[in-house]
């Protein structure tokens, strides 16, 4: 075979394949080392890389146009190889960053998907040796251009459709990102699949050999552009990266109601909750026409439907600051309110039975207490007339008959005094148990030595005695209310001990704050009874079972703890504790 010419310069096809190809090859390396630069968006180093590639095949396919030898176009042919074999890798690779798939772009996972083009390129360049790779490689000249004809073996097939392979399963995960994502990416996914559409019409024309000259490869300066539109997504229109397709998703799934609209006050996008609950015709329509209730400043919650719903209304803004539109998230909180109206209405409920429990209270104290004070006014006005009436029988009647019978007659009167003492305590009892539960609303600072001291000098004590052991305490309660639990502590130890018993009170700081116990050395509370003794109508000597009741209301009003225990002495001992102390 002759010596084979160069390609004609001067024709115009050659010139013009040349001049694409130069111009694809200096705009893909120069935009590649910007996207260098640029590689910490996400997919920016795939990007760069399939740029080089792309701009280092063109030249290198230049290179083999403008070649004055078989052997010139051979090596420009052979360097090209390893870049033509990584452009699909590379590829895959940019699409698993775009769509947030970075489980699978690990390094291992690249290796494996890089092998079949490694193995493809060792063949390539060995297809001297055998027939499985570029069979017949030999210069040929079609028309001005004089180029380098081989036919595909074996291994260049499978290569072949192993790029086609990766290029269409690219394609399909690009598709899954806009299916996941819905209309928000639309312009990314949109130019990615434009920019798709090169390589592959150019590597198919190149491949059947269709037009003027069948070994005229067109696909160089199809990467190059392929190229330029992942560089526009990425770096103009902005990718997405794991998180932001998990934030998407999570959006997606949320049950709350997702509206986005833009700054021309339209709705732009809903997520399915939205959907739900808006006209199917929203996205695009005017969001004060389709939801008027969506304004800033709405009181909440809104109603729509049997449905109530907060509103949460957060502004978009680019990276400038400028407003794009706003975000509103609709936060269902029927359920919470139905709660709140029922604890509404039941706390009316309950000020309507404190009110009546006040009123009976009121009753307790006048309508009752009345008649009491008449009825013992009427035993007390009998004994001194059955005292005189037997002061003067017993000046006529020497048999003293009048002795008997005025024993007779004061039995019953003194059982009728006492009847009348013990509906005197139940009537203070109430009134004491009718607001013992009330809620503290205002606290004081008060001296648990002071007021232990002051009650129990205004007590009947008889041969009863006080001590105070530990250092005083000032804490923070009713000072009114502690002092009634105190004295009927104090009177709890005088009726059930005796009437010489001996009080201890013992004051003492604990982590939980101050605490003080009422102890006696009276017969104490058997341990199967404490938990019992503090309820009311309880009452384990007689007593009304209302006054340690009472104590147990005011301690529960204070955020107090009561408990029951055994004292040194055997008696009861009643631990109030967790009291506030005042700052000093």
């Amino acid at each position: 075979m002759g010596p084979i010419s160069m390609s004609d310069l001067g024709a115009l096809p050659v010139r013009a394949y040349l001049v694409a190809c130069l111009l694809a090859g200096i705009i893909g390396l120069w935009l590649g080392r910007v996207a260098w630069a640029e590689r910490d968006q996400p997919g920016g180093t795939e990007v760069a890389l399939y740029l080089l590639f792309g701009g280092g095949i063109s030249l290198l396919y230049a290179g083999r146009v403008a070649a004055a030898s078989e052997l010139a176009m051979t090596v420009a042919l052979n360097l090209a190889t390893p870049l033509v074999g990584a452009a699909p890798v590379v590829w895959i690779a940019f699409v698993f960053a775009f769509t947030g798939h970075d489980r699978w772009r690990t390094e291992n996972r690249i290796v494996a998907l890089a092998t079949p083009s490694f193995v493809w390129v060792l063949l390539a360049w060995s297809s001297g040796t055998h027939d499985l790779s570029r069979r017949s490689l030999a210069a040929v000249v079609e028309g001005p251009f004089t180029l380098l004809s081989f036919g595909l073996g074996p291994a260049d097939v499978a290569f072949l459709l192993y790029a086609a392979g990766l290029c269409i399963a690219g394609v399909l995960l690009v598709v899954d990102l806009y299916r996941r994502t819905g209309n928000r990416y639309r312009l990314q996914t949109f130019v990615i699949l434009l920019g798709t559409l090169f390589p592959f019409l150019a590597g198919a024309v190149t491949v059947v050999d269709v037009g003027s000259y069948a070994n005229v490869a067109w696909f160089p300066t199809s990467l190059v552009v392929h190229g330029v539109f992942l560089y526009g997504t990425v770096f103009w229109l902005g990718t997405l990266d794991a998180a932001v397709v998990a934030r998407d998703t999570a959006v997606e799934v949320m049950q709350d109601p997702v509206i986005v609209a833009g700054s021309d006050g339209r709705i732009r996008d809903l997520n399915p909750a939205a959907e739900r609950l808006l006209p199917s015709d929203a996205v695009g329509s005017s969001l004060s026409a389709v939801f008027p209730r969506l304004e800033t400043g709405v009181k909440h919650p809104i109603r729509i439907g049997d449905r109530q719903f907060d509103i949460q209304e957060d502004p978009i803004t680019d990276p400038r600051g400028t407003d794009r539109g706003h975000v509103f998230l609709l936060r269902d909180v029927t359920e919470r309110e139905r709660r709140q109206t029922a604890l509404e209405r039941r706390e009316r409920e309950l000020e309507r039975q404190n009110k009546r429990l006040e009123d009976f209270a009121g009753v307790v104290s006048h309508d009752l207490r009345n008649p009491l004070a008449a009825a013992s006014a009427a035993v007390e006005l009998a004994r001194h007339r059955d005292a005189g009436s037997d002061g003067a029988g017993g000046s006529d009647d020497t048999t003293g008959a009048g002795d008997t019978d005025g024993a007779d007659t004061e039995g019953p009167l003194d059982r009728a005094a006492a009847a009348h003492e013990r509906m005197d305590d139940l009537i203070e009892g109430l009134l004491s148990l009718a607001t013992a539960g009330k809620s503290v609303d205002s606290v004081d600072r008060v001296s648990i030595e002071s007021t232990a001291r002051r009650v129990w000098s205004r007590l009947e004590t008889a041969d009863a005695t006080l001590t105070v052991a530990g250092p005083d305490a000032t804490v923070l309660a009713d000072g009114d209310r502690l002092e009634q639990l105190v004295s009927n502590l104090f009177r709890n130890a005088i009726e059930h001990a005796g009437r010489d018993v001996a009080v201890q009170v013992a004051i003492e700081r604990r982590e939980d704050g101050v605490a003080f116990a009422v102890a006696d050395d009276g017969p104490g509370v058997p341990p199967e009874r404490r938990s019992q003794v503090t309820e009311r109508g309880v009452s384990l000597g007689g007593g009304t079972g209302l006054g340690l009741a009472i104590v147990g209301d005011i301690a529960d009003a204070h955020g107090w703890t009561l408990s029951v225990e055994e004292s040194t002495a055997g008696g009861a001992r009643f631990v109030i504790g967790g009291i506030e102390p005042a700052d000093d």
